[in-house]
Protein backbone atom coordinates (compact mmCIF):
# COMPACT_ATOMS: atom_id res chain seq x y z
CA UNK A 1 0.00 0.00 0.00
CA UNK A 2 1.14 3.42 -0.68
CA UNK A 3 0.33 6.45 2.08
CA UNK A 4 0.16 9.24 -0.06
CA UNK A 5 -0.92 12.24 2.42
CA UNK A 6 1.19 12.06 6.02
CA UNK A 7 1.98 15.32 7.58
CA UNK A 8 4.93 15.46 10.05
CA UNK A 9 6.83 18.54 12.34
CA UNK A 10 7.33 20.47 8.81
CA UNK A 11 3.81 20.88 9.27
CA UNK A 12 2.70 23.43 11.67
CA UNK A 13 -0.54 21.31 12.86
CA UNK A 14 2.42 18.55 13.34
CA UNK A 15 4.59 17.47 15.98
CA UNK A 16 5.53 13.66 14.43
CA UNK A 17 9.31 12.72 13.55
CA UNK A 18 9.87 11.75 9.99
CA UNK A 19 11.30 8.80 11.49
CA UNK A 20 8.24 8.30 13.83
CA UNK A 21 5.90 8.21 10.57
CA UNK A 22 8.24 5.74 8.50
CA UNK A 23 8.92 3.38 11.25
CA UNK A 24 4.41 3.37 12.12
CA UNK A 25 4.01 3.25 7.70
CA UNK A 26 6.46 -0.20 7.54
CA UNK A 27 4.71 -1.70 10.53
CA UNK A 28 1.58 -0.65 8.61
CA UNK A 29 2.72 -2.64 5.67
CA UNK A 30 3.15 1.08 3.35
CA UNK A 31 5.69 0.35 0.82
CA UNK A 32 5.54 4.37 0.02
CA UNK A 33 4.78 6.93 1.68
CA UNK A 34 4.77 10.55 1.02
CA UNK A 35 5.63 13.58 2.98
CA UNK A 36 2.93 16.01 1.96
CA UNK A 37 3.61 19.87 4.44
CA UNK A 38 1.53 22.51 4.31
CA UNK A 39 1.79 25.59 2.69
CA UNK A 40 -0.98 28.09 3.05
CA UNK A 41 -0.19 31.36 2.32
CA UNK A 42 -3.31 32.75 3.17
CA UNK A 43 -5.07 31.09 6.17
CA UNK A 44 -7.06 33.98 8.07
CA UNK A 45 -8.02 34.06 11.90
CA UNK A 46 -5.41 31.19 12.83
CA UNK A 47 -2.66 31.25 15.10
CA UNK A 48 -0.63 28.91 12.90
CA UNK A 49 1.60 29.61 10.07
CA UNK A 50 1.59 26.90 7.46
CA UNK A 51 5.18 27.21 5.65
CA UNK A 52 8.34 25.70 5.94
CA UNK A 53 11.61 25.52 4.98
CA UNK A 54 12.46 23.65 1.76
CA UNK A 55 15.74 23.59 1.85
CA UNK A 56 15.64 21.98 5.80
CA UNK A 57 12.50 19.64 4.47
CA UNK A 58 14.66 18.25 1.83
CA UNK A 59 17.96 17.74 4.04
CA UNK A 60 15.86 15.58 6.35
CA UNK A 61 13.75 14.03 3.65
CA UNK A 62 16.88 12.98 2.10
CA UNK A 63 18.20 11.77 5.23
CA UNK A 64 15.42 9.39 5.77
CA UNK A 65 15.42 7.75 2.14
CA UNK A 66 18.86 6.97 3.16
CA UNK A 67 17.90 5.68 6.69
CA UNK A 68 14.70 3.68 5.68
CA UNK A 69 16.68 2.15 1.73
CA UNK A 70 15.78 -1.40 0.85
CA UNK A 71 12.54 -0.81 3.62
CA UNK A 72 10.22 1.99 2.82
CA UNK A 73 10.18 4.52 -0.61
CA UNK A 74 9.67 8.05 1.09
CA UNK A 75 8.79 10.98 -1.12
CA UNK A 76 8.88 14.39 -0.96
CA UNK A 77 5.72 16.05 -1.61
CA UNK A 78 3.49 19.10 -0.07
CA UNK A 79 -0.03 19.97 -0.01
CA UNK A 80 -0.39 23.39 -1.54
CA UNK A 81 -3.79 25.58 -0.14
CA UNK A 82 -5.37 27.00 -2.97
CA UNK A 83 -6.72 30.42 -2.85
CA UNK A 84 -6.49 33.32 -5.80
CA UNK A 85 -4.75 35.78 -3.73
CA UNK A 86 -1.65 33.42 -3.66
CA UNK A 87 -2.01 31.74 -6.84
CA UNK A 88 1.18 33.25 -8.21
CA UNK A 89 3.24 32.64 -4.94
CA UNK A 90 2.60 29.03 -4.61
CA UNK A 91 3.24 28.44 -8.41
CA UNK A 92 6.83 30.43 -7.49
CA UNK A 93 7.31 27.81 -4.43
CA UNK A 94 6.39 24.56 -6.64
CA UNK A 95 8.19 25.46 -9.48
CA UNK A 96 11.48 26.56 -7.32
CA UNK A 97 11.28 23.57 -5.69
CA UNK A 98 12.03 19.73 -6.44
CA UNK A 99 8.80 17.48 -5.73
CA UNK A 100 7.89 13.91 -6.32
CA UNK A 101 3.91 15.09 -5.74
CA UNK A 102 2.10 18.06 -5.29
CA UNK A 103 -1.72 17.60 -3.58
CA UNK A 104 -3.51 20.95 -3.98
CA UNK A 105 -6.52 21.89 -1.02
CA UNK A 106 -9.46 24.02 -0.67
CA UNK A 107 -9.27 24.86 3.09
CA UNK A 108 -11.14 28.28 2.97
CA UNK A 109 -14.50 29.29 1.43
CA UNK A 110 -15.33 33.45 1.41
CA UNK A 111 -11.71 33.62 2.81
CA UNK A 112 -13.32 31.48 6.03
CA UNK A 113 -11.85 28.98 7.92
CA UNK A 114 -13.68 25.64 7.70
CA UNK A 115 -12.23 24.18 10.75
CA UNK A 116 -13.33 26.09 13.65
CA UNK A 117 -16.48 27.39 11.93
CA UNK A 118 -16.50 30.63 10.48
CA UNK A 119 -17.31 29.34 7.32
CA UNK A 120 -20.94 28.74 8.16
CA UNK A 121 -21.77 31.00 10.27
CA UNK A 122 -25.49 32.63 8.75
CA UNK A 123 -25.38 29.87 6.39
CA UNK A 124 -27.99 26.90 6.19
CA UNK A 125 -26.74 22.97 5.35
CA UNK A 126 -27.40 23.98 1.54
CA UNK A 127 -26.16 26.94 1.28
CA UNK A 128 -22.74 25.82 2.98
CA UNK A 129 -22.08 22.60 0.92
CA UNK A 130 -22.79 24.56 -2.26
CA UNK A 131 -20.57 27.61 -2.07
CA UNK A 132 -18.19 25.18 -0.56
CA UNK A 133 -18.24 23.34 -4.11
CA UNK A 134 -18.44 26.10 -6.27
CA UNK A 135 -15.23 27.86 -4.32
CA UNK A 136 -13.53 24.11 -5.24
CA UNK A 137 -14.75 24.55 -9.24
CA UNK A 138 -13.42 28.15 -9.04
CA UNK A 139 -10.10 27.39 -7.78
CA UNK A 140 -9.34 24.21 -9.54
CA UNK A 141 -9.99 26.05 -12.98
CA UNK A 142 -7.80 28.93 -11.62
CA UNK A 143 -4.66 27.11 -10.49
CA UNK A 144 -3.37 24.28 -12.05
CA UNK A 145 0.04 23.28 -10.37
CA UNK A 146 -0.87 20.19 -8.84
CA UNK A 147 -1.23 16.76 -8.70
CA UNK A 148 -4.28 15.83 -7.42
CA UNK A 149 -7.37 17.77 -5.30
CA UNK A 150 -7.08 16.89 -1.87
CA UNK A 151 -10.51 15.90 0.37
CA UNK A 152 -12.63 16.86 -1.77
CA UNK A 153 -16.03 16.53 0.47
CA UNK A 154 -13.58 18.21 3.36
CA UNK A 155 -16.77 19.61 4.34
CA UNK A 156 -18.61 16.59 5.38
CA UNK A 157 -15.84 16.70 8.39
CA UNK A 158 -17.65 20.18 10.13
CA UNK A 159 -21.05 19.37 9.10
CA UNK A 160 -22.14 19.68 13.12
CA UNK A 161 -21.61 23.54 13.13
CA UNK A 162 -24.67 23.59 11.09
CA UNK A 163 -25.83 21.09 13.38
CA UNK A 164 -25.67 17.88 10.56
CA UNK A 165 -24.33 14.90 9.43
CA UNK A 166 -23.38 13.92 5.97
CA UNK A 167 -25.45 11.29 6.02
CA UNK A 168 -28.17 13.52 6.43
CA UNK A 169 -27.34 15.55 3.38
CA UNK A 170 -28.14 14.76 -0.62
CA UNK A 171 -24.94 14.78 -2.09
CA UNK A 172 -26.23 14.20 -5.84
CA UNK A 173 -28.09 17.57 -5.18
CA UNK A 174 -24.17 18.47 -6.01
CA UNK A 175 -23.18 16.14 -8.95
CA UNK A 176 -23.31 18.98 -11.82
CA UNK A 177 -21.05 21.45 -10.14
CA UNK A 178 -18.44 18.17 -9.42
CA UNK A 179 -18.71 16.57 -12.32
CA UNK A 180 -17.35 20.20 -13.93
CA UNK A 181 -15.01 20.17 -11.65
CA UNK A 182 -14.10 16.63 -12.45
CA UNK A 183 -14.05 17.62 -16.13
CA UNK A 184 -11.79 20.49 -15.43
CA UNK A 185 -9.00 18.22 -13.72
CA UNK A 186 -9.23 15.38 -16.05
CA UNK A 187 -9.18 17.72 -19.13
CA UNK A 188 -5.45 18.93 -17.56
CA UNK A 189 -4.26 15.55 -16.67
CA UNK A 190 -4.99 15.67 -12.90
CA UNK A 191 -6.83 13.68 -10.40
CA UNK A 192 -8.23 13.74 -7.10
CA UNK A 193 -7.27 11.42 -3.79
CA UNK A 194 -9.20 9.41 -1.29
CA UNK A 195 -8.64 11.24 1.93
CA UNK A 196 -8.98 8.55 4.89
CA UNK A 197 -9.41 11.43 7.68
CA UNK A 198 -12.73 11.12 7.81
CA UNK A 199 -12.42 8.13 10.13
CA UNK A 200 -9.88 10.11 12.27
CA UNK A 201 -12.90 12.43 13.25
CA UNK A 202 -15.14 9.74 13.47
CA UNK A 203 -17.46 10.26 10.55
CA UNK A 204 -16.93 6.97 9.23
CA UNK A 205 -16.26 7.55 5.51
CA UNK A 206 -13.83 8.50 2.93
CA UNK A 207 -12.91 12.28 1.51
CA UNK A 208 -14.64 11.26 -1.31
CA UNK A 209 -16.91 8.42 -0.67
CA UNK A 210 -17.82 5.69 -3.52
CA UNK A 211 -20.93 7.72 -5.18
CA UNK A 212 -18.20 10.43 -6.14
CA UNK A 213 -15.44 8.11 -6.75
CA UNK A 214 -17.16 6.20 -9.35
CA UNK A 215 -18.56 9.48 -10.86
CA UNK A 216 -14.98 10.23 -11.32
CA UNK A 217 -14.83 7.35 -13.14
CA UNK A 218 -17.40 7.79 -14.96
CA UNK A 219 -16.19 11.22 -16.12
CA UNK A 220 -12.96 9.30 -17.50
CA UNK A 221 -10.84 10.10 -14.59
CA UNK A 222 -7.96 7.97 -14.33
CA UNK A 223 -5.36 9.61 -11.98
CA UNK A 224 -6.09 8.62 -8.07
CA UNK A 225 -4.43 8.29 -4.80
CA UNK A 226 -5.00 7.39 -1.62
CA UNK A 227 -3.75 9.20 1.41
CA UNK A 228 -4.29 8.81 5.37
CA UNK A 229 -3.98 12.55 5.74
CA UNK A 230 -1.91 11.56 9.31
CA UNK A 231 -0.63 14.11 11.42
CA UNK A 232 0.70 11.28 14.31
CA UNK A 233 1.74 8.11 14.25
CA UNK A 234 -1.31 6.46 15.45
CA UNK A 235 -2.84 7.54 11.84
CA UNK A 236 -0.08 6.38 9.14
CA UNK A 237 -1.03 3.84 7.28
CA UNK A 238 -4.40 3.12 9.12
CA UNK A 239 -7.73 2.80 7.20
CA UNK A 240 -5.53 2.45 3.78
CA UNK A 241 -6.83 -0.48 2.93
CA UNK A 242 -10.64 0.71 3.32
CA UNK A 243 -9.76 3.02 0.44
CA UNK A 244 -8.22 0.68 -1.74
CA UNK A 245 -11.42 -1.43 -1.43
CA UNK A 246 -13.23 1.79 -2.51
CA UNK A 247 -11.12 1.79 -5.99
CA UNK A 248 -11.87 -2.06 -6.52
CA UNK A 249 -15.55 -1.06 -6.09
CA UNK A 250 -15.94 2.00 -8.02
CA UNK A 251 -14.19 -0.25 -10.90
CA UNK A 252 -10.58 0.87 -10.44
CA UNK A 253 -8.18 -1.41 -11.56
CA UNK A 254 -5.37 0.31 -10.57
CA UNK A 255 -4.16 2.92 -7.82
CA UNK A 256 -1.92 6.01 -8.94
CA UNK A 257 2.09 6.85 -7.47
CA UNK A 258 4.26 9.68 -8.64
CA UNK A 259 7.77 10.11 -9.06
CA UNK A 260 9.11 13.62 -10.27
CA UNK A 261 5.35 14.72 -10.46
CA UNK A 262 4.40 11.87 -13.28
CA UNK A 263 2.07 9.67 -12.80
CA UNK A 264 2.80 5.59 -13.05
CA UNK A 265 0.00 3.12 -12.54
CA UNK A 266 -0.24 0.28 -10.03
CA UNK A 267 -2.46 -2.71 -10.73
CA UNK A 268 -4.40 -3.49 -7.56
CA UNK A 269 -3.71 -7.53 -8.32
CA UNK A 270 -0.46 -6.82 -7.48
CA UNK A 271 -0.75 -5.36 -4.17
Amino acid sequence: MFDYHVHSLFSADSKMKLTEACDAAIEAGVKEIAFTEHIDYFYPNCDLIFDFDYEDYAKAIDEVQEQYKNKLTVLKAVEIGIHPFKHKENSMFTKANYFDFIIGSVHLADDQDLHNGDFFKGKNVNEAVENYFLTINQYVKEFSDFNVLGHLTLIKRYLHFVNAHWTEVNWRNYNEIIEDTFKALIESERGIEINMSGYRYRIDCALPDLPLIKLYKQCGGEVITVGTDAHSKHFVGKHLDLGYDLLRQAGFKYVTTFRERKPKFVLLSDL
